[in-house]
């Protein structure tokens, strides 16, 4: 994801795998990293939010259709939270975590799920 000409005031939502889940893939999570030019300052904060444990991330059945199979199992988001911080997920990239842990089958390419 590339951002650019952004105004001062700019607020950027940047979605994470439960919500790409929870959306049956049409929420896309990103991978990010800052990069600066310049010597302007820059400031950001950034806030996380994590549902109850317990708390079960499951595709609504209104974003499941013919065209839109469901793509990920139901899931404990805690489980999904420990997982991608686990030994055995080091060796995943990032935007494998998701498929590795819940897809009900794997995907045809990355490439093509993240556009």
């Amino acid at each position: 994801m590339k951002l650019t000409n952004l105004s001062p005031s700019s607020f950027v939502f940047m979605v994470g795998d439960p919500l790409k889940a929870w959306s049956n893939g049409r929420l896309k999570s990103t991978n990010h990293k800052v990069m600066m030019s310049g010597d302007k300052d820059r400031f950001s904060i950034a806030a996380f939010i994590m549902p109850n444990e317990g708390t079960i991330i499951k595709t609504p059945k209104e974003l499941i259709d013919e065209e839109h199979p469901q793509l990920f199992k139901d899931f404990d988001f805690m489980k999904f939270f420990f997982f991608a911080f686990s030994n055995p997920a080091r060796r995943f990239d990032s935007g494998q975590l998701l498929y590795d842990f819940a897809a009900l089958s794997p995907p045809v390419s990355n490439a093509h799920m993240d556009k």
